[in-house]
């Protein structure tokens, strides 16, 4: 039976974390605010919520709180002035009460419960635990982000540095490998984000093990 994302089995997590869903972003390319899209009968969002809370009880939203009230979860702004995920897991860090934190971009309708169980039983590891896929591209918007990385987030925000992807090599950071996707029965669809209206329609179609 085909999955779409928030539809896994409840998997047990294996620390204690707080799961954070990105939903700041501007979605200029969609047209209107994707969080809210909805793919199988309700909003990307929900979905996101859904799959973090089938791993714990501390689950917030960042982003604006006007939006996403209706969920029934915290909703937390910017802590600093909006500068894209970075401020998000700034944001999310300064705020956490816990040591590890998932953070999850709302607009993957594809991921899967297990990958997430994977990053949190690695967090122990490193500061960073994500994805780098085979050709090189890394997956910094589901990922775990423990407390540890705040003092290199605030100092990469205060000097302007806002690409994550600067972020890493200040870090002690781990990558997990598209084996051990394929170890999960899953490959890297799990990532599939929606930036455009075709990216929805095709995202629509399809599910984590399908070529």
């Amino acid at each position: 039976m085909e999955q779409q994302r928030g539809q896994s089995k409840n998997v047990e997590s294996p620390v204690p974390f707080t799961g954070h869903v990105l939903a700041g972003g501007q979605s200029t390319r969609m047209g209107r605010d994707k969080a809210l899209l909805e793919i199988g009968g309700r909003p990307l969002i929900q979905s996101a919520v859904s799959l973090l809370q089938a791993l714990t009880e501390r689950v917030v939203i960042i982003g604006p709180k006007e939006n996403y009230h209706f969920l029934g979860v915290p909703v937390l702004p910017d802590v600093v002035s909006s500068r894209g995920p970075l401020s998000a897991i700034y944001t999310g860090l300064e705020r956490s009460g816990t040591e590890v934190n998932l953070f999850l971009a709302c607009d993957m309708p594809l991921m899967q419960g297990p990958f997430l169980k994977l990053l949190l039983e690695r967090a122990a590891l490193a500061d960073a635990v994500l994805m780098r896929l085979d050709d090189g591209k890394l997956e910094p918007l589901c990922a775990v982000y423990n407390r540890s990385c705040l003092p290199a987030v605030k100092a990469n925000f205060e000097s302007h540095r806002f690409k994550l992807s600067d972020l890493f090599p200040e870090l002690r950071t781990h990558y997990l490998t598209e084996a051990d996707l394929q170890r999960l029965g899953l490959d890297r669809r799990v990532f599939t984000n929606l930036n455009t209206p075709a990216d929805l329609e095709q995202a629509g179609e399809l599910s984590p093990g399908q070529s």
